[in-house]
């Protein structure tokens, strides 16, 4: 059935007015437990998320901070990574930096299981409950990666999605209005947001001129998309002319990832520090939809399914590095999943299995909050103790960083601590060369010498170095994680300044300081 007639069905209400509020208070329970690991710890354990809240603070504060204004520089550019930004500059005049990029997440997490559920409502007339498994998808791979900006503009290109199916009965001028306002707005968060919603617009549109036997209405089909075409290409195209971002194209190389990690970025929908429990989640996530599709208690609605379909076909043809930016096929099976729950819907001739499957899936989904939750709650010890030390930093400190890495290279992430230094640039207005900057899609530059620092470093490509011989003079502070895995050279003239799980901080000292202490003696913060 066509989304246009589909739309136009509207079943007889038959459930009691109990039952509908009953109804409601399950989707009110669904959507917080979506935000619930957000509200429990001091600090949210995603790994990148230190250095955006530092950037926050450099933002914020550069105008006013001669140490900031030595180390960094800001030039605004039509980027497509600025959600962050735009939302805490508005939501700064009313709450701290560290709340609003607090409820940057929360908002992120809300939109991605509303824009499931106007989808999902929407596709089946307002039968299906699909939608209410989507706190089970939340928290994947790029998510805890602390990829933001790209997780909030899925979650904003789901609800503008399931804002366009109510709307495609208006008139063209304000279906215009809504598509070239939606795609700014979802180039000014990430280019793949924008691409998954230019995708199921395409779709959309053109699969009302199709039927089971083929194409009925293929002119019909080809008029619908002219209007989504002529409305988000000069979107596309001003972002292409003006965005720095895509002049990266001709200066990086483009990597294309082995079949090992396509298979990691498939998993990463459930996937990314404990592949025990959360691996074997998304196995039995995927066998449970199984036993939904076999024994036809839901079925795939024919417009979704070609959505999913070309999406998945665009995945396996991006690379996964290209326009000094990595990870980019890795992200895209999460936001995938979500267009795949949200186009499930009930078969009402086949209900047998609609409550002990009804059971599993909520059994599975509170299971994966529970994992979020307990995760996140034994790593804030970690978190708060290496916030804490580097908020006695001198104001300008200068920190070099070094993590251990296990013997099978597989990266330490219990928790992931990879950008946590950035704490040191939101607390102190220090630098330290793993900060976002002076990369492509951001705004964050350094100073000349301390640009020649960050690439001297090279961490942004090869990662921090688990190993640390010499010192070079320009830092002055030595932040060592997972110290029983890395190794600081004996004789290095490094004085214990606080440790704690996980960390050890040290302060360089320069001839007629004092006396270095041997590193490896810095098991317990000294008293303040």
């Amino acid at each position: 059935m066509p989304i246009v007639d589909m739309m136009k069905y509207r079943p007889a209400v038959t459930h009691r007015p109990s039952g509908q509020t009953a109804g409601v208070w399950i989707d009110i329970l669904a959507g917080a437990l979506c935000i619930l690991p957000l509200l429990l710890t001091a600090h949210l354990p995603l790994s990148d998320l230190p250095n955006h809240l530092a950037r926050q603070y450099v933002l914020r504060d550069w105008a006013t901070s001669p140490a900031l204004q030595q180390i960094y520089f800001i030039h605004w550019d039509l980027v497509p990574n600025l959600a962050l930004e735009l939302f805490v500059i508005a939501a700064r005049q009313v709450m701290s930096i560290d709340m609003a990029v607090r409820a940057f997440c929360i908002t992120t997490m809300l939109m991605l299981f509303l824009g499931t559920r106007s989808i999902n409502l929407s596709l089946s007339g307002g039968t299906s409950r699909a939608y209410r498994i989507a706190p089970l998808l939340c928290y994947g791979g790029p998510f805890q990666y602390g990829f933001v900006s790209y997780c909030f503009g899925i979650g904003l290109a789901l609800v503008l999605f399931g804002t366009w199916l109510h709307l495609r009965g208006r008139s063209v001028a304000t279906k215009a209005t809504f598509l070239i306002v939606s795609g700014f707005a979802l180039m000014l968060c990430h280019f793949a947001a924008f691409g998954l919603f230019a995708i199921a617009i395409g779709i959309c549109e053109a699969g009302d001129g199709v039927s089971a036997t083929g194409f009925r209405r293929p002119l019909s089909s080809v008029l619908r998309v002219l209007l989504p075409i002529a409305c988000l290409t000069p979107v596309f195209l001003l972002f292409v002319v003006l965005s720095p971002t895509t002049g990266a194209v001709a200066t990086n190389a483009v990597s294309y990832s082995t079949l090992h990690e396509r298979l990691r970025g498939l998993v990463s929908i459930t996937f990314f520090t404990s592949p025990k429990l959360e691996v074997g989640l998304l196995a039995l996530a995927i066998a449970g939809l199984a036993v939904a599709l076999l024994t036809r208690t839901v079925r795939f609605h024919r417009t979704a399914l070609v959505i999913v379909a070309v999406m998945t076909l665009v995945w396996l043809a991006l690379p996964a590095i290209a326009m000094g930016a990595s990870y980019i096929d890795y992200r895209f099976p999460w936001a995938i999943s979500f267009f795949v729950l949200a186009g499930l819907i009930p078969d009402p001739a086949h209900r047998r299995w609609v409550g002990p499957l009804t059971a599993v899936f909520a059994g599975l989904t509170v299971a994966r909050i529970a994992i979020i939750a307990g995760l996140w709650l034994s790593w804030e010890p970690t978190f708060s103790a290496i916030d804490q030390a580097l908020s006695h930093l001198p104001i300008g400190s200068r920190l070099t960083v070094i993590e251990g890495q296990p013997a099978s290279g597989v990266p330490f992430r219990d928790p992931d601590m990879n950008t946590v230094a950035g704490y040191a640039v939101a607390r102190r207005q220090a630098f330290q060369p793993g900060m976002f900057a002076s990369i492509p899609g951001q705004i964050l530059y350094f100073q000349p010498h301390y640009r020649g620092l960050f690439l001297q470093a090279d961490w942004y490509t090869t990662g921090l170095p688990s190993t640390l011989d010499r010192i070079d003079p320009d830092y002055d502070h030595v932040l060592e994680l997972v110290p029983s895995l890395a190794h600081i050279a004996p004789g290095l003239p490094l004085a214990c300044e606080a440790s704690g799980p996980h960390f050890a901080l040290f302060k360089v000292v320069r001839e007629g300081e004092g006396h270095s202490a041997d590193p490896g003696s810095c098991l317990n913060p000294p008293t303040r």
